[in-house]
């Protein structure tokens, strides 16, 4: 099952975020209808798995690699992940959005429903607190992307 999967959480029947899969689990993701995957890990990243494109080309699953950088996270990465993400939101390819722990996986995914998905920002983002409670970098990260956007008033606590 899926949500034998570290930090596995289900946003909606086409989305889920989750942190590194393990080997034999990306044919758990396409038994259950995923057919896209995104690793915001880095090579330097717990669990890294090298072969990861292998594992899921095995199982039919499209992988999308953009490695996010645990202390610098920029504007330009959710913007590549927001685009890559809408495009398959948009052609209803169930997708799974993963790093390490689903620290980053989470708060881009925030990001992305309450931007470019008009989301309750206090309800998505009690959907990041089931995973993790953002502190330094990450606060201020999804700060300056909400200011950048159409934030509707939320700012993340501190």
């Amino acid at each position: 099952m899926t949500d034998d999967i570290l930090n596995f959480f289900q946003i909606d029947h086409g989305l889920a975020c989750a942190g590194q899969p393990k080997a034999e689990e990306f044919q758990l993701l396409a038994d259950e209808g995923y057919r896209a995957v995104i690793n915001l890990a880095t090579e330097a990243s717990t669990g890294h798995l090298p072969d990861e494109p292998a594992l899921c080309a095995a199982c039919s699953l499209e992988f999308t690699w953009l490695p996010v950088a645990w202390d610098a996270p920029t504007p330009a990465d959710f913007q590549a992940f927001a685009q890559w993400l809408a495009a398959r939101r948009k052609r209803e390819v169930k997708t799974l959005v993963h790093c390490a722990k689903n620290w980053r996986a989470s708060l881009f995914v925030f990001l992305f429903r309450v931007l470019e998905e008009q989301a309750d920002p206090a309800r998505a983002w009690e959907d990041v607190l089931e995973v993790w409670e953002p502190d330094g970098v990450w606060l201020e990260f999804a700060r300056t992307i909400l200011a950048s956007g159409t934030d509707r008033g939320f700012v993340p606590p501190v």
